[in-house]
Formats: structure tokens, C-alpha cells, sequence
């Protein structure tokens, strides 16, 4: 068995092998592993397949890094078609508790006191700020009459959202943490992004009011800043998403918002609320179809989530044979068989029990007297009934994490708390834990690597830069060749191939091909989507049926257009993401070694759907028809038996004849053929033609960025070339320079140094 131990850190994305304690050398090292700067998660299962076959032997792999990959590791494992010839072990995991902070403190310190006027700009602060600064949401979303709003308030531990039906809750709730608030403030918004009401500090009573969706005027988004006290979410600014029902007709923005965030890149979490106790109602087929096209298509990650939560577990009814594990065993069936969703993670709670629990203790007003009268006994009945010990479901939480949740059991227990004890059970924490695990496991790390990649390039170029100058200190051959070099780019700048040969390059490119390759793949989801929805229905049903149909498609409509406007907008993104990388290596190439790196920011395309709508034709006369339908039966007296005739001697007296009546039918597979689907193809198109346009006028403009930054860039090396010569030319200067150098060079090793400590693993 060949002995391998990897060492990978995703905070740099460099990485480290041993094959039987002799360290692979770098190109070797890539071939067997992932290409530079490449995350683990990409490579894990070709580097253990290459491992295999290039050793053509067993391999036992130690790894060491942070947990996440090494989850990765363990997955490809199970995926690999060498899985029997593979041994996996740890051999150093680490986290990155407070790495965050810690390099956010290194950045400050650096723009305070960095020799280096280009590290000191703006642009570079605002990037990284925007890495490691920008919001990280989660979505709640859940079906009708599952508790939603009262999970949301037992997790902020007192009455903030309004416990209503939430199919009248057509506005999303965004709740931003601010760690060690003592109060709750917001504001709302309406539409056009236009503030329309606060509240400093924030009641129940003023939630009403800002959640109003009536009038002239109506709330689209209230902002809510306060502490969410039982997530830990250290350096993350986390904003818990309370997004309106699947079951609810709200706009196309909020049903457009959900599916963002099911495909934002950063992988936010969707906490999906079902109804314990209605399970047969539970469906938004949409939402759950992308949920599982995305567990399949992704890795760990991509199941860790979405979190189903299966509240009001405390109503089941053993004498029905109501069991918590038999209903999550429904759930599972019902996410599989339905949904084709696989091992999803399912947590029973009685959200109603945690948030009375929280309020008691927080003192707050809004818990009424009834309610305070029902909480001690319910608080023993939970502490004393094993089966309504909920957080024993919630197995699959990670060993770490798990032992911190039974810990705490534990210590209640020592320590008499029943409170403490019946919150734990009630299954509301083991949820919390769930967030706060996945934020440290894939949102803490990314935003660490994000923060580091932002500045990177610039410390290296100029690293580079300092160490060549170093090389000039007494070496009179390295000057000469210095300003040999100047002169050669000098005469590189003023004859201009190379600038040319880039803008070429630049000018070259085209987003049409790719994205139209994106946007045919996103228009046949919708087309599918849409023909999955309709299928039940394509066949002759009586008119009051059709209605029936017709709200339902109704409701689906905005669902499946937001699904898709989603997926057009992402991919614009992605393709013009990629574009702006092709020029940015364009000039990479042309700076080399003089600038560090070029950022180009892509706006956020807003646009869809403003100029593509789907229009549900609500007149169905053009398919009616009418039939004779049997609608029952009387009996009749046979005339025809008569005592002159021996034939009709042992007829019956009376028979029974059929009553039809006329009823209205309507062919709804014509009208859904014939209606509805130029409608769908139509919106497909135009989007499609919107979408394309937009990309175009966006192509240009960043192009012509980049044609201004070549400019900008000849201008800056021309200087840059003078200022060196000048100093060439004098050796008091050329001394100068290259003691100024050195003080530089020290900085540049001390400040690595730090970011080295940083990040090591």
C-alpha cells in the first residue's frame, strides 16, 4: 500500500504531497491534484483515481486541512471506482473560529503602515470589503399553516413577526444580525426600493404595520437589524430571509428572490418548513425540484443546505400510530418518491414550545397569560416524555456538533434546568446548531479565501518587483541589464504591437455563442417545468373543474417565470464573469510583473422580466362543449306486455331507464396546447432577445474598459520607466532606491509572515 499524506489549504488553495515521506515536486504534484488555485472540492475524486493508477497500487491517504474538505475527501471516496483500495484518516484538521476577524485586522494594519501607495487605494479596500463584508442569507420558506413565522420567532426568542396565515404574507422579511443589539430596529420598503415606515425599536404592533400589503403603497421588503442570539455566526453578516409561502400568490420579485438564493453561487441555506401534522398538503413542486437538481448535480455541501423542518411534532398522536420516526419516515418518502430528494436532513420541532420558552425568559410582553399558565406544564411534559425528546433526531449533525448539542443536554440536567432541558427537546437549537455548523464549515472559509484573493496578486507582483530590485545592490552587470530591459520596453511601448495584439484580443471576444448555449438550456427547464405541472391536467374536464385548473396554473406561473428569470440572469452573470476573465488574463499577460491584479465588476441584471410576461388567458368558451351525461334513473312501466301475448308473459312490469341532462365540458389539453404554451414560448423568447441585448450593451461597456486601462497602463509604465532611469543614471539615487527597496522588501517579508501565520494549517 502506498503511504500519501496531503496537506491542503483552502484559505491560499495551495497544497502539499508526500508519497512514502518523500514531498512531490510541484508539476507532479498538480498533475496528480487539481491545477493551481483550484479548490479541493473539484479535484478530490480525480486526484484519488489518479493516485490509484499512477501508483498502480492501494493508497492510504492522511490529510490535513479543515474539515469541510476533508467531508469532500470522504464523499469522493464513496464515489471513486477504487473506493475498496482507498483508507482515508486525519491527520490535522483545524477551524478558522476567528481567522476572519484576524486577517480583516492584518488588512487595517497593512493600509495603515504599507510603504506601497497602490496596496494603500481605494479599489483595493472596497474589494476587500466586498469579499469578506457581504452579506451571507439564508431563506425560510415553508407551506401553508406550518408555523413558519413562529419557528422565525422562537429562534429570535420573542413576538416579532406576525403569526398569521401565511398565505396573507405577500412581503419578505429580511432579518439582519447584529451581534450583541439590544433591541430590534426596522424599516420597509416598498417596491422601487422607496423607504416607507420604520420602527426604533421594533414591537410586534409596529411589525403589523410595516408588514402592511394594502393600499396605494405596499411593503415589498422590511429590513430587521437585531441579535439572533442562538446562531453563532462570528465575522459573518448573516440575514435570515423570511420569504412568503409557496402556497401564497405573491409577486414575481419574491418569488424570484427564493430562487436567487437557490442559485446563488455561495451556496446559501433553505430552511423548509413543513406542516407535521398536514403532510398531504405540503408542496411547492417547483422550489423542490431545483432542491433536487441541485443535491444530485452537487457535492456535500450541496445537501448540508437545505434544512427540512418538520414542525408541530408535539401534535402527533401515538393512538393514531403518529410517531415522530414514522412521520420523518413519510417525510422522506414523500421528498424521495415525489421530489426524487435523497437522505435530506429532517429536524421535528415544537416551535410554539421554544418560542414561549425564549419569550418567558426575555421578558417579553407579548407572552400572554394563557400562554405563561400552559408553559410549566408543558415544559414537564417535554422534559418527561422520552418521545417528545426531539433533539434525539438530529443524528446526522456532525460528531463536534453533535457533542456540543448533548452536552448541553447534559448540563441541564446537572444542573436542574428544565427550561434549558425542554428548549433542547423541543428541537429548535439542534437547528441553530445546524446553521452555525454550515456557516463555519463553507461560509467562514469561503469568505476567508475570498478576502486573501482580493490583495493577493498585488503582494506578490510587488514582491517580485522588490526582490528584482534587490538583486541590483552592488552589482553593476544587474543595473546595466535593468536598463537594457527599460529600453526594450520603452521601444515595445512606442512601436505598439503588443498593445494592439491585446485590444485585438479584447475586441475579439463574444458573449454570444456561450450565453446562447446558457439561455437554451434555461429555456428548456422552463418548458419542462411547465409541461411537468400541466401533464395531470391535459384531458376534458366539466367547466367548474377547469376553473379549478385555471387558479392553479394561475399560482404556477410566477413560479416557473421566476425559476427562470433566475437561471437567464445567472447565467449572464457567468458568462460575462468569464469574458472579463479572458481580458483580464489579456492584460495580465501585457502588465506582467509591472501592476498586480485588475478587478472588473459585473452589475447584477436586473432587467428580466420587465419586458417578457406570461398572460393566462382566462376565456375557455373557445373549448367548451356540451355532452349528455347520465345524471341518474327512474322506472318506467312496460306497455309493451300484454296478456294476448305469451312472448311478453315473463317480461318485468316495469324497467329502468337512464336520465341524462346536458353538462358543459371543456377540452383543457386544446386549451393548455393552444393557450398557454405560445404564451410560455413567447416569454421564453423575448426574455431570451432581452437578455441577449442587455449582454451585448454590457459586453461593450467592459470592453471599452479595458481598452481605457491599456491606455491608463501605457501612461503609468512610461512613468514608471522614467522614474527608474532618472534614478539609474545617478548612483546616489540608484543607492537611494535600492535602500528604499530593502525597507520595502522587509515589510513585504514581515507582512506575508503575518498572513502566513494567519492561514497556516
Amino acid at each position: 500500500m502506498t503511504s500519501i499524506e496531503l496537506l491542503y489549504n483552502p484559505y491560499t488553495r495551495g497544497k502539499i504531497l508526500f508519497v512514502d515521506g518523500g514531498e512531490v515536486q510541484k508539476d507532479e504534484c498538480e498533475k496528480l491534484c487539481g491545477a493551481e488555485g483550484t479548490e479541493l472540492s473539484e479535484w478530490a475524486e480525480h486526484f484519488l483515481n489518479a493516485c490509484i493508477e499512477h501508483f498502480n497500487d492501494s493508497i492510504s491517504v492522511s490529510f490535513s486541512g479543515i474539515r469541510r474538505d476533508y467531508e469532500f475527501l470522504e464523499d469522493a471516496v464513496k464515489k471513486s471506482k477504487y473506493s475498496s483500495d482507498i483508507s482515508l484518516s486525519e491527520k490535522k484538521i483545524v477551524d478558522a473560529e476567528n481567522r476572519l476577524q484576524e486577517l480583516k485586522n492584518l488588512f487595517a494594519e497593512m493600509q495603515e503602515n504599507t510603504p506601497f501607495d497602490s496596496l494603500k487605494s481605494a479599489e483595493v479596500k472596497r474589494l476587500f470589503e466586498k469579499a469578506t463584508d457581504s452579506e451571507f442569507e439564508m431563506a425560510v420558506v415553508a407551506t401553508m399553516s406550518s408555523g413558519k413565522s413562529t419557528l422565525i420567532n422562537s429562534i429570535l426568542g420573542r413576538e416579532l413577526l406576525p403569526a398569521r396565515n401565511e398565505a396573507t404574507t405577500a412581503n419578505i422579511a429580511r432579518i439582519h444580525d447584529i451581534d450583541d443589539a439590544d433591541h430590534f430596529r426596522a424599516e420597509s420598503f416598498d417596491k422601487d426600493g422607496n423607504k416607507i415606515g420604520e420602527a426604533d425599536p421594533l414591537t410586534a404592533e409596529d411589525m403589523e404595520r410595516l408588514n402592511n400589503i394594502d393600499g396605494e403603497n405596499p411593503a415589498s421588503v422590511v429590513e430587521i437589524y437585531g441579535d439572533i442570539p442562538g446562531i453563532e455566526s462570528k465575522n459573518i453578516r448573516l440575514v435570515l430571509s423570511d420569504t412568503p409561502g409557496p402556497n401564497n400568490s405573491r409577486t414575481a420579485e419574491h418569488e424570484k428572490h427564493t430562487m436567487d438564493l437557490l442559485n446563488a453561487d455561495y451556496k446559501p441555506m433553505i430552511i423548509y418548513v413543513l406542516n407535521g401534522t398536514q403532510l398531504e398538503t405540503n408542496d411547492d413542486n417547483i422550489l423542490l425540484s431545483n432542491v433536487a437538481r441541485l443535491v444530485k448535480s452537487g457535492d456535500r455541501q450541496s445537501r448540508d443546505r437545505f434544512l427540512f423542518v418538520l414542525n408541530k411534532a408535539d401534535e402527533f398522536d401515538p393512538d393514531k400510530n403518529e410517531t415522530v420516526a414514522r412521520k420523518i419516515d413519510d417525510v422522506k418518502r414523500y421528498l424521495f418518491d415525489k421530489h426524487g430528494i435523497e437522505n435530506p436532513h429532517i429536524f421535528p420541532t415544537s416551535a410554539y414550545l421554544a418560542k414561549r420558552i425564549r419569550q418567558l425568559h426575555n421578558n417579553d410582553p407579548m407572552l400572554t397569560a394563557k400562554d405563561r399558565r400552559s408553559l410549566s406544564g408543558d415544559i414537564g411534559y417535554f422534559v418527561d416524555e422520552e418521545r417528545m425528546h426531539f433533539s434525539d433526531y438530529a443524528d446526522f449533525l456532525s460528531p463536534a456538533t453533535l457533542n456540543e448539542l448533548n452536552s448541553r443536554i447534559e448540563r441541564a440536567k446537572s444542573e436542574n434546568d428544565e427550561d434549558e432541558l425542554a428548549l433542547l427537546y423541543s428541537g429548535v437549537p439542534s437547528i441553530e446548531l445546524a446553521i452555525s455548523e454550515y456557516l463555519s464549515k463553507y461560509a467562514l472559509p469561503a469568505k476567508i479565501t475570498e478576502g486573501v484573493y482580493s490583495f493577493k496578486d498585488k503582494i506578490e507582483a510587488l514582491n517580485i518587483e522588490a526582490n528584482a530590485k534587490n538583486e541590483l545592490a552592488g552589482n553593476e552587470q544587474k543595473v546595466q541589464a535593468l536598463q537594457k530591459s527599460l529600453e526594450m520596453i520603452k521601444a515595445a511601448l512606442s512601436k505598439g504591437d503588443k498593445a494592439k495584439e491585446v485590444k485585438d484580443q479584447i475586441q475579439s471576444l463574444s458573449v454570444s455563442d456561450s450565453l446562447n448555449k446558457e439561455l437554451v438550456k434555461s429555456g428548456s427547464r422552463l418548458l419542462s417545468n411547465f409541461g411537468k405541472n400541466v401533464q395531470s391536467m391535459k384531458k376534458s374536464v366539466h367547466t367548474e373543474t377547469a376553473r379549478a385548473y385555471l387558479n392553479n396554473i394561475k399560482m404556477m406561473i410566477p413560479k416557473i417565470t421566476a425559476d427562470f428569470n433566475s437561471s437567464v440572469e445567472k447565467s449572464l452573470d457567468g458568462v460575462l464573469k468569464a469574458q472579463a476573465a479572458q481580458c483580464v488574463e489579456s492584460y495580465k499577460r501585457y502588465v506582467e510583473a509591472l501592476i498586480g491584479s485588475v478587478s472588473y465588476d459585473i452589475p447584477a441584471a436586473a432587467i428580466l422580466g420587465d419586458k417578457a410576461t406570461i398572460t393566462v388567458s382566462e376565456t375557455l368558451d373557445e373549448y367548451s362543449y356540451e355532452e349528455d351525461v347520465k345524471v341518474g334513473s327512474h322506472m318506467e312501466k312496460n306497455y309493451d306486455k300484454h296478456w294476448w301475448n305469451p312472448f311478453t308473459w315473463f317480461d318485468p312490469s316495469e324497467y329502468e331507464v337512464d336520465d341524462y341532462e346536458k353538462q358543459e365540458f371543456v377540452d383543457f389539453s386544446k386549451y393548455i396546447d393552444n393557450e398557454l404554451y405560445p404564451e410560455i414560448e413567447k416569454f421564453e423568447k423575448e426574455t431570451r432577445t432581452t437578455a441577449t441585448s442587455w449582454a451585448e450593451a454590457e459586453e461593450k461597456k467592459f470592453k471599452q474598459f479595458f481598452l481605457n486601462k491599456l491606455s491608463e497602463l501605457d501612461e503609468a509604465i512610461k512613468q514608471k520607466i522614467a522614474e527608474q532611469e532618472a534614478a539609474l543614471k545617478d548612483k546616489a539615487k540608484t543607492e537611494e532606491m535600492i535602500a528604499e527597496n530593502k525597507r520595502n522588501l522587509s515589510w513585504l517579508e514581515d507582512f506575508k509572515s503575518k498572513l502566513d501565520g494567519i492561514l497556516s494549517i
